[in-house]
């Protein structure tokens, strides 16, 4: 893969999350701390910025196999076509199987809802394009097409699709309304 003049100075981790958005961004970061990634041949930090025409190369080893299987779980579909779906997240939910978290997962809720998606976005994310930490809810764009999945990933990738955000706040800030303009950070 190569950068492009538009993607030059973002972090790396970022720049590959949004080209491999398959994978999750717990399983780039130890691809990269792992020396799995590389950029000029030579491996990286995460947080290293990408320039123009460097050429990013990650090898990428077989997951673990960890079928997923559908379960029908409550799931609030908030609107469906026959490209898409979007469904409103609970928090405490994890999206999709991991260490301590084999079921009960929304990727398990949305198979089990829309097989179709089992054909899009990877055995173990049907048709997911992003995600949400376990403790936020919120919606969700699932695709269920893989024509419709490309064309999520690319607006993903190229930030033309607005996020909006609701945040509840424990106490009084000060000022009392404002605008927050800055990353999210994790916790």
């Amino acid at each position: 893969m190569i950068v492009s003049v538009a993607d030059a100075g973002q972090r790396l981790d970022r720049w590959l999350a949004a080209r491999l958005p398959e994978l999750s961004r717990a399983r780039l970061q130890t691809l990269i701390e792992g020396g799995r990634v590389t950029v000029g041949g030579r491996a990286r930090k995460a947080a290293y910025r990408v320039r123009a025409g460097e050429r990013v190369e990650a090898e990428i080893p077989p997951a673990e196999a960890q079928e997923l299987r559908p379960e029908a779980l409550p799931l609030e579909v908030v609107y469906e076509d026959d490209a898409v779906l979007v469904v409103n997240k609970p928090a405490g939910m994890v999206m999709h199987p991991g260490a301590g978290h084999a079921g009960g997962t929304l990727a398990a809720a949305v198979l089990a809802h829309a097989p179709e998606t089992a054909r899009v976005g990877g055995q173990r994310r049907p048709g997911i394009v992003h995600r949400l930490d376990k403790g936020t809810s919120g919606l969700l764009v699932v695709a269920k097409t893989r024509p419709a999945y490309d064309s999520l990933v690319a607006q993903l990738a190229a930030r033309t699709v607005a996020r909006r955000y609701l945040v509840v706040v424990h106490g009084l800030p000060t000022p009392s309304d404002g605008v927050i303009d800055a990353p999210i950070g994790r916790h």
